[in-house]
């Protein structure tokens, strides 16, 4: 918003310092036009630098010194170059985010999303008693996989996870790889929890399979947020609960009663 404003602040100024001085000013149009492009999105600085030009044209009484033509065609060149330059770094910049944020094999959120994403839930439970549920999902005997057809084919396993339990998931549901064949899910406060886990479970057991058909199960530790929680106190109540489950013989779902 801050930038916006200076983009309008700029380019009206040099409107008026060109109106005011004539053909003294002329040359701040081309710098105050390009650096429109690095303080707002490039559509944005397009339209206003359309805007400004305009009003260049209708107020400003220096076209009997400066070709109108030639001042049109340098602008919209100086305009068009920087559209193009400006798109191209929002691309590379969004690239970077989901290079900064999503697991590249999986194509789940990584474990620095996952970080931030538990603070900004910690600070909506805290803040306005959005209660949200941290679960931890371990792919059961999945080391027997990687043994018995090779890690290629256990990678495609992960992916196959990661896209059957995104399919179920709601669109303010986040999953993410947190290491190996463990994920992490985190979402918002939903009635019937332990009904959703459970139909969550055994739509990924009757979807997932190996190569050869048979059925791979997964084990959900899970921790419902508490007052008093913060980041390493639910993971560690979430793994605890993970734990449980195993020790029940895993393809369960455990809840943290703490």
């Amino acid at each position: 918003m801050v930038s916006a404003i200076l983009a309008v602040f700029i380019n009206t100024g040099v409107v008026v310092i060109v109106v005011a001085n004539r053909i003294g000013s002329f040359l701040w149009i081309y710098p105050v036009f390009a650096s429109t492009f690095i303080l707002v999105k490039p559509i944005e600085a397009f339209l206003i630098n359309v805007i400004a030009s305009i009003a260049l044209v209708a107020l400003a009484n220096i076209f009997d010194v400066i070709s109108l033509f030639s001042f049109v065609i340098t602008i919209l060149m100086m305009s068009m170059s920087a559209f193009v330059y400006a798109l191209h770094g929002v691309k590379q910049f969004r690239l970077l985010e989901t290079l900064n944020s999503v697991d590249p094999l999986t194509g789940a959120f990584n474990r620095r999303a996952m970080g931030s994403d538990m603070e900004a839930a910690l600070s909506n439970a805290e803040h306005n008693g959005v209660k949200h549920l941290l679960a931890i999902l371990d792919l059961d005997y999945f080391k027997t996989v990687n043994d018995k057809f090779g890690h290629a084919v256990g990678d495609q396993v992960l992916k196959r996870f990661v896209a059957i339990t995104t399919s179920h998931l709601g669109k303010n549901d986040r999953l993410y790889r947190f290491g190996g064949e463990e994920f992490v899910l985190l979402i918002p406060e939903m009635s019937e929890q332990d009904e959703f886990i459970q139909n969550l479970r055994m739509e990924i057991k009757k979807e997932l399979t190996t190569p050869d058909g048979k059925e791979i199960t997964v084990s959900f530790g899970v921790a419902p947020w508490v007052p008093g929680t913060t980041t390493d106190t639910w993971l560690q109540r979430a793994d605890e609960a993970l734990y449980l489950a195993k020790q029940q013989g895993r393809d369960c779902a455990v809840f943290s009663n703490q």
